[in-house]
């Protein structure tokens, strides 16, 4: 039985299907075609209007927020200038698989039918120039239109999107024109709920392409179930490798039920950073192709039977296309399909396929006793490679460059070398670890991260500036977690693109802890190409004084800044009881050398100069 009336208002009924995806934070910008459905949110008490900078922070904002709520965010504009500011950070969202509803005000149907000369338009009268922009960066459009599907029709439309935007984990487009703000329409679907993404039912790649029935598809699952069973049993040592779509399809407990079964070893990809317990004792390493650590491309690439989940092989999350895995000692667990080798199963998604295979190996590992090859045995030769790895990371790569470094720069200067190895020991469980793009992003990936901690990066997309906005989406959504800290790490560079968006987190109350790395520059880029050319270099700012122009001007909003030079002060910021408090929002500028960067972006940068030319 509904509780809501028998007809509601278009924008109640927007509203109220955010509420059921437990969509608590609307980002955006005002513009006079979105305001009297912001009047909708601002009255509705479990929902906030964040109010962001500018609408591509907000777009930054909304995809940190999803993946912290693990589910859709929503962020609104206005037609025109403010729903193109907002598209850079929607394509990273569609390009990283999280699902963000974009809804765009625009002007009312009766002038869209007038092709009326309208401010934020290029002049001409057409109204579907900015929409076609969004649609390649879309898993669904609706342009919401009486004329199209009735009134009646309008919640089946805004149904069909947020659906889209669920089961694929992608954005979602969706104009809202000004005249159907206060319309009234049927309110009985909001009884039916929507998908959530971690158990929305999957559309098998088989299904798109041709006609097949259950009982096809549960013969397929069987028969690939069979054959995974029987390449299992044959193999002598098999790993399980972990990538980004295992988390965006919330398959991760399942994987994670599948090495505790199995009892081999796991990897995971600097996508899936975090996504599995890195403290568990079969945490082997991240696994980039030519970009690992020695010991960890060594027990990848020697396995005789790999099984990747939700594999995203993107350059930078494959260093830069160096997979050196056989295609046939590799299974591959997809949202759309099963790969086995050089077969293809398109009817078998991984949601469908991992507990069934939990299973199946379950029973098979029984059969063969404790100590037999999938049991007590095979857990002790693991923990025996997993020490093994342990020390050679710590003499091998890490330890040579942090030696040249301290030779080069000082011993006391804050290098890569020393810096994330230091973080990791100040890391706690449930911490959100936010990496910009750049240096942070790849010296995250050596060290490894506390159980049940959240590693939020864009990898694939690359947006600089990304982080800032991101830190803003996981620091409210942290708040309704029970307030989990957020560590934000982002290049001096970086900052200046998005750094507007502190004065949001000021705004709302937040504390977050903001490392910006003030290494003069791109580092990045100058590791690339062009370490002495000016267009890497970036105007110097005063960091110890962005928190006092961000927040009010009346002191009324506590702020701390600190700036750290040395090995020893950073040291002592970090075992500081008041530091260690969150009190309020605290930025913590780090003097690092120029010409310094992290092992991994540096082989890296290589490849990736490779890659560029050529070779």
């Amino acid at each position: 039985m509904s509780n809501y009336p028998e007809k509601i208002s278009l924008s109640l009924y927007i509203i109220e299907r955010l509420k059921q995806l437990d969509c608590k934070q609307i980002f955006g910008v005002p513009g006079d075609f979105n305001l009297e459905f912001l009047d909708y949110i601002e009255d509705d008490d479990t929902l906030q209007w964040v109010g962001n900078a500018n609408e591509l922070n907000a777009a930054y904002a909304a995809d940190g927020y999803a993946r912290i709520k693990r589910s859709l965010s929503c962020i609104v504009t206005t037609y025109g200038v403010g729903e193109l500011s907002a598209l850079n950070g929607i394509a990273g969202a569609m390009s990283e698989r999280v699902p963000v509803l974009h809804i765009v005000g625009v002007p009312s149907e009766a002038l869209q039918q007038k092709h009326a000369l309208l401010h934020h338009t290029l002049g001409d009268g057409i109204f579907s120039h900015f929409s076609k922009m969004s649609a390649p960066i879309s898993s669904a459009m609706a342009n919401l239109h009486t004329s199209a599907v009735g009134t009646d029709g309008l919640p089946y439309e805004v149904d069909r999107v947020l659906a889209a935007a669920l089961t694929q984990c992608r954005p979602a487009y969706m104009t809202f024109p000004t005249n159907l703000h206060h319309v009234k329409v049927p309110s009985k679907n909001l009884s039916t709920p929507l998908p959530h993404p971690h158990s929305a039912p999957l559309t098998p790649a088989a299904l798109l392409e041709e006609h097949v029935t259950d009982s096809q598809a549960e013969i397929e699952l069987k028969l690939v179930v069979d054959e995974i069973q029987r390449l299992f049993e044959a193999s002598h040592d098999p790993v399980v490798l972990v990538d980004a779509c295992a988390e965006r399809f919330g398959v991760e407990n399942e994987v994670s039920k599948l090495v505790a079964t199995t009892g081999v070893k796991f990897f995971t990809t600097p996508m899936a950073k975090g996504v599995l317990d890195e403290s568990h004792e079969m945490f082997g390493g991240v696994y980039v192709g030519a970009n690992s650590l020695p010991a960890v491309k060594e027990l990848v690439e020697k396995s005789d039977l790999v099984i990747a989940v939700g594999a995203l092989k993107s350059d930078f999350n494959s260093g830069s296309f160096s997979w050196a895995v056989d295609v046939r000692h590799t299974i591959e667990l997809h949202s759309t399909h099963t790969q086995v080798g050089y077969a293809h199963y398109p009817a078998v998604t991984f949601r469908a396929l991992l507990p069934a295979l939990n299973a199946r190996l379950g029973e098979s590992i029984g059969k063969h006793g404790p100590k037999g090859e999938f049991g007590t045995t095979r857990k002790q030769e693991n923990l025996k490679l997993a020490e093994e790895q342990q020390a050679q990371a710590a003499e091998g790569p890490v330890k040579e460059v942090a030696t040249e470094n301290a030779q080069k720069f000082g011993k006391e200067a804050i290098t890569q070398a020393y810096l994330w190895p230091r973080m990791g020991k100040w890391y706690r469980e449930n911490d959100i670890i936010v990496s910009e793009t750049g240096t942070s992003n790849f010296g995250i990936i050596d060290v490894p991260v506390p159980k049940n901690t959240s590693v939020v990066s864009q990898v694939l997309w690359g947006s600089i500036g990304y982080s800032v906005g991101a830190a803003l989406g996981c620091a409210l959504a942290a708040k309704e977690q029970g307030d989990r800290r957020v560590i934000l790490f982002v290049g001096d560079g970086s900052l200046q693109l998005t750094l507007q968006e502190i004065g949001t987190m000021i705004r709302h109350g937040l504390n977050p802890y903001i490392f910006v790395l003030n290494n003069d520059g791109y580092e990045i880029e100058r590791c690339i190409h062009g370490p002495t050319r000016k267009y890497n270099d970036i105007q110097p700012y005063n960091h110890q004084l962005l928190l006092q122009v961000l927040s009010k001007p009346d002191g009324s909003q506590p702020t701390k800044s600190y700036k750290v030079q040395t090995q020893a002060e950073l040291d002592a910021l970090l075992t500081d009881e008041t530091f260690n408090k969150r009190e309020t929002i605290q930025l913590i500028e780090l003097i690092m050398p120029r010409d310094d960067v992290p092992r991994a972006l540096l082989t890296q940068a290589q490849l990736t100069a490779n890659a560029n030319a050529g070779v």
